[in-house]
């Protein structure tokens, strides 16, 4: 499989996060009267923010973060994951992992987050892996976000199992680094629901988020 990452890191630059935002809001004010209703409220968070100044996110040195590129008509945009966060609500949480055989799930390492020269890879294991699942961000697959080496090699020695901590829909907002980050995400939630008609998250789950988002450095 051909790898894209540096492809989508260096395309993911050039990504207008207003442009995307206004595309989005003219798709759904286009497509019904429900459209018009939740447009109207998008509209009013992009007219009071500066998107493109918070834009590309700038991660922090010493801090662990994970960049998960989304592929849309307007470009290629950087969701940034916050992995240390993610461990310490793991841990606060008393969140429980699940066990998986490595050949179910070596599919969640995208080829160009692993190094196969086992000369190169430098390990940190102060994380457990981790993995996500989402209609809107992984196309309801699974997607690792931490521990790309250790699913590989336990797929390479073909182990039994390896225990993963598996984040669905909504579970892993609270560690997006970066407000964009969270806002694009509900933006494509509310898109997906107007354009597509799918609802994978019912309207009760989302109103437990606050749809204002602070863009403030």
């Amino acid at each position: 499989m051909k790898n894209m990452i540096e492809a989508f890191e260096r395309e993911s630059r050039e990504f207008n996060p207003s442009f995307h935002f206004k595309s989005r809001i003219k798709e759904m004010e286009k497509t019904s009267s429900y459209g018009v209703q939740l447009a109207s409220k998008w509209r009013e968070l992009l007219n009071r923010s500066k998107m493109d100044e918070v834009y590309p996110v700038v991660h922090p040195i010493g801090k662990e973060t994970f960049s998960l590129y989304a592929d849309y008509p307007s470009g290629i945009f950087e969701y940034a994951l916050d992995i240390d966060l993610a461990t310490s609500l793991i841990r606060e949480k008393a969140i429980s992992p699940i066990n998986v055989s490595p050949k179910n799930i070596i599919d969640a390492v995208d080829p160009g987050n692993i190094n196969k020269d086992p000369a190169k890879i430098k390990p940190n294991h102060k994380n457990p892996v981790m993995v996500i699942q989402s209609h809107y961000l992984t196309n309801n697959k699974y997607y690792c976000i931490n521990g790309n080496h250790r699913i590989y090699e336990a797929y390479r020695n073909e182990d039994e199992e390896i225990e993963v901590y598996l984040f669905k829909e909504l579970e892993f907002v609270s560690f997006f680094y970066d407000e964009l980050s969270k806002a694009t995400y509900f933006l494509e939630i509310d898109a997906a629901r107007v354009l597509n008609n799918q609802q994978h998250i019912q309207q009760s789950e989302l109103n437990q988020y606050p749809f204002d988002f602070n863009f403030s450095r």
